[in-house]
């Protein structure tokens, strides 16, 4: 759960650039980043790797690679235990626009309610509402079909139970998008 919240969270950007002939890029990389706050709201997988380059990877928290098949099904595992996506919010802090390439950095805060079947965070079937924040670099390629992401790395981020910080940095969403 807390890697998906992160990577969901975690493929959240916009864009700011000056030059005159980056204006539709940004619009599109804009448009991007809206479709995968969709497909995190509506707990959609599958639409998060149409957002993807084929040769996409995430980076989590931990360091090992993933591809965006993998992150997707751990996206879907964790789900099970969702009740409901509260907000997902993706502010870009940062983006460089370089011909068909960019590098965004986001900002993200994700929150989602949870039904703790098994226990582990107090009366087993309890609802809690989980939140992530946290910051996601992406690489993105301009393709035949627009912009879509390439690599995410996610930066230690912060937890929340029920409005209380969890302590310890989260990790990598299982998806975000890409996905970020």
């Amino acid at each position: 759960m807390k890697n998906w919240l992160m990577a969901a969270a975690a493929f959240g950007a916009a864009i700011a650039v000056s030059v005159p002939a980056a204006a539709d890029d940004r619009k599109d990389i804009e448009a991007l980043y809206a479709k995968l706050a969709q497909a995190l709201k509506t707990r959609n997988a599958d639409a998060t790797l149409a957002l993807e380059t084929p040769d996409f990877t995430a980076k989590g928290m931990d360091g090992k690679p993933m591809t965006g098949k993998q992150l997707a099904a751990q996206m879907k595992q964790e789900n099970a235990g969702v009740k409901s996506v509260k907000s997902v919010d993706i502010k870009i802090r940062d983006m460089k626009i370089t011909g068909k390439t960019a590098v965004v950095t986001t900002s993200f805060n994700y929150m989602v309610e949870v039904i703790d079947a098994e226990g582990h965070m107090g009366r087993k079937g309890q609802t809690h509402t989980m939140g992530m924040a946290g910051v996601v670099k992406n690489d993105l390629a301009k393709t035949t079909s627009g912009w879509k992401f390439k690599s995410m790395e996610q930066s230690p981020g912060e937890m929340t139970m029920d409005g209380k910080p969890m302590g310890q940095p989260a990790h990598t969403p299982a998806h975000a998008p890409a996905h970020k």
